[in-house]
């Protein structure tokens, strides 16, 4: 009886107007529901650190694409298209993982991560974490290596010079030049300075270049002259010949010498006797290496004298007139400046 009564509802309902509503909904429901998985479903590519995948989803965006894969994105790893785009069948979402560098700015290196493609495009992704440490790239200044356009790799070392560029001022003098005049009123060996030399000052800049804070080199860009040098004048004289008791005498040259005198029976250096001959010529020793033996020399207020002896004491500028006695060696005492000219050397007399 119950196969009955279920056959019975069977039939009178499939053929009633009510089922068929229900029929015709139903099939509308799953028409519309398989159209909108077919819509769904998408055919994606992901390619993660150059190796690809494609697969069916029906997910919306790139961040549930991942999810269903369980991708992980860390903070510095870049995704193409953005997490919050919706994606497309055909669609090839883009994974590339940050790597770590290397930074050394002299004695400092810090370790960065980044996704970057090339050292340029990293310096720039990564400014604000570089400033942060202290560090800022000047373009067209700074010397870095490898070159900018070289591309990023795992544990690549870039090595960043920072190059400073500074223009310094400094006064420095202008040394004065010296100029020798003669003159005739002079006696030779005689010099007197008639214009005293001043240095000048310039003021110059300098391009100073450091490289990691320390000089490499320094050029100049502009020098001025702000005070002239004064020059030196001295006047040397080339006057040979002197007045004396015995009327005016020519000589060679003039030396002057402290002197001092000495007297008693010997023999000279050259093998002489001494003499003092007031009207004529005496006895003088000196020292070889500067008045050669044998030179006729006058010797202010002594005379005429023939450098023919030589003294353990006698070295250097000084002279020892020969005479007659103690008390007059006393007489003649230690004198400064004397003037010995120089007559004739040995063999011009």
């Amino acid at each position: 009886m119950v196969e009955k009564w279920k056959k019975n509802l069977r039939n009178n309902f499939t053929n009633s107007p009510k089922a068929k509503i229900i029929t015709g909904t139903v099939g509308v429901v799953l028409v519309t529901l398989i159209v909108t998985l077919a819509c769904m479903r998408k055919n994606i590519t992901i390619i993660v650190g150059g190796k690809e995948e494609t697969f069916i989803t029906y997910k919306g965006t790139v961040k549930d694409v991942l999810a269903e894969k369980e991708i992980e994105i860390a903070p510095k790893d870049k995704v193409q298209p953005a997490l919050d785009e919706k994606i497309s069948s055909k669609d090839i979402i883009n994974i590339k993982r940050a790597v770590e560098i290397e930074m050394v700015v002299g004695s400092k290196t810090i370790v960065i991560k980044t996704a970057e493609d090339t050292v340029k495009d990293m310096l720039e992704a990564e400014s604000d974490e570089l400033n942060a440490e202290g560090i800022e790239f000047n373009e067209g200044l700074d010397e870095i290596t490898p070159s900018l356009d070289t591309k990023i790799s795992d544990n690549l070392t870039i090595q960043l010079v920072k190059v400073e560029v500074t223009n310094e001022v400094a006064t420095e003098d202008i040394d004065y030049e010296t100029i020798v005049e003669e003159d005739e009123s002079l006696d030779i060996n005689t010099e007197d300075v008639r214009q005293a030399g001043e240095a000048g000052q310039k003021e110059i800049t300098y391009k100073v270049i450091k490289k990691d804070g320390k000089e490499v080199s320094r050029e100049v860009v502009q020098s001025k002259v702000i005070k002239e040098p004064v020059n030196e004048i001295i006047v040397q004289g080339t006057r040979r010949v002197f007045a004396s008791r015995d009327g005016e005498m020519e000589y060679k040259d003039l030396i002057y010498c402290e002197s001092t005198a000495y007297a008693g029976d010997t023999i000279t250096a050259t093998g002489t006797v001494p003499s003092y001959n007031p009207g004529g010529i005496s006895t003088i020793a000196v020292d070889p290496r500067v008045i050669p033996l044998g030179s006729l020399v006058y010797v202010e207020n002594y005379g005429k004298a023939i450098a023919a002896d030589t003294g353990g004491l006698i070295k250097g500028k000084i002279i020892d007139v020969f005479l007659n006695s103690e008390s007059e060696c006393r007489t003649w005492g230690r004198k400064y400046n004397v003037p010995v000219y120089i007559l004739a050397y040995p063999g011009e007399w």
